[in-house]
């Protein structure tokens, strides 16, 4: 096939790549902002320009051909090939300018993130920025993300890991709840306490502590369960009970007085603590303007 019969099937191979990845024409028609039918149509004129059925289609599902396979696997090259173009473009840029798409973690983005990133939009006056907020693992490739922000001992491997800083669990109560009910002493005591839980699966009823060698497990139940960590510290303010924070959720009302730390000279495990990290997709070409949002939260979260 020759150059000027190629060129026009260049956007025909994307939507092709974008199908498979999104997993339906659907899927792919919202991710790309389209009619659903202008997806069908344009795999319909790639497979007829290659004399090739590509996917097999019912009402119900999709799956390649064996055709499809390896078209799609070179479909997907050339997709990170103009990535890479793109990237080479941006990254020898003096100034920092451009779209960039963030995902990171709701407590983290509310507590922590936003007055650094909105500092950063105001340094940065020629950058459009994109923040999506979820606790559920973001795909960087996948979800077209180009930095994400999470708190893991477990970096993604394979996507550059910068170090932003760290968080811990405490587990806090207000003055006016322990002195009604006296200071706890030891995990076990908890299990007779109101404890507000997380409550995303039956593990967060389960509170973990450690002390040199010794670990100790609690079941801990209460009389409020939510995964919303602002919620549970206004409930905890009010004296309704004990709970467990991400220290950047609690850092003001514990200075302040108006919480006070449980069982401190116990560590805590669970999930939304460790090392808080920036991570994106390796390349040869990274964009000034990621680089420049990961050196700027570097600076002012460390």
């Amino acid at each position: 096939m020759d150059t000027n019969r190629l060129i026009p099937l260049l956007s025909e191979m994307a939507v092709f790549a974008s199908v498979v990845e999104a997993g339906g024409f659907s899927a792919a028609a919202q991710k790309l902002g389209v009619a659903p039918s202008s997806i069908s149509r344009s795999v319909t004129r790639l497979e007829n320009a290659l004399q090739e059925k590509l996917l097999e289609r019912t009402t119900r599902q999709m799956r390649l051909t064996a055709s499809g396979q390896q078209v799609y696997l070179l479909c997907s090259d050339m997709m990170s090939a103009a990535k890479l173009a793109v990237s080479a473009a941006q990254s020898e840029k003096d100034q920092v300018s451009g779209m960039l798409r963030i995902a990171a973690p709701k407590a983290l983005s509310r507590q922590v993130l936003t007055p650094v990133l909105l500092n950063f939009i105001e340094d940065f006056p020629k950058i459009s920025l994109q923040l999506k907020v979820a606790d559920h693992y973001i795909d960087p490739i996948g979800d077209e993300v180009d930095v994400i922000i999470h708190i893991t001992e477990q970096p993604v491997q394979g996507l550059v890991a910068r170090s932003l800083g760290q968080c811990r669990l405490l587990l806090c109560a207000s003055p006016e709840y322990l002195q009604r009910h006296g200071t706890v002493t030891a995990p076990q005591e908890l299990s007779e306490r109101n404890c507000l839980c997380l409550g995303e699966n039956p593990r967060d009823r389960v509170w973990d502590f450690y002390q040199a060698e010794q670990k100790v497990s609690v079941n801990v139940r209460g009389s409020l369960t939510v995964n919303h960590s602002e919620i549970r510290r206004e409930a905890v303010l009010r004296g309704f009970g004990i709970s467990l924070f991400p220290e950047f959720v609690v850092r003001e009302n514990l200075a302040s007085g108006q919480l006070v730390p449980v069982l401190a000279d116990w560590q805590l495990g669970g999930r939304y603590q460790g090392t808080i990290w920036a991570q994106y997709a390796q390349s040869k070409y990274i964009p000034n303007q990621i680089k420049a949002l990961v050196d700027y939260l570097q600076q002012r979260m460390h």
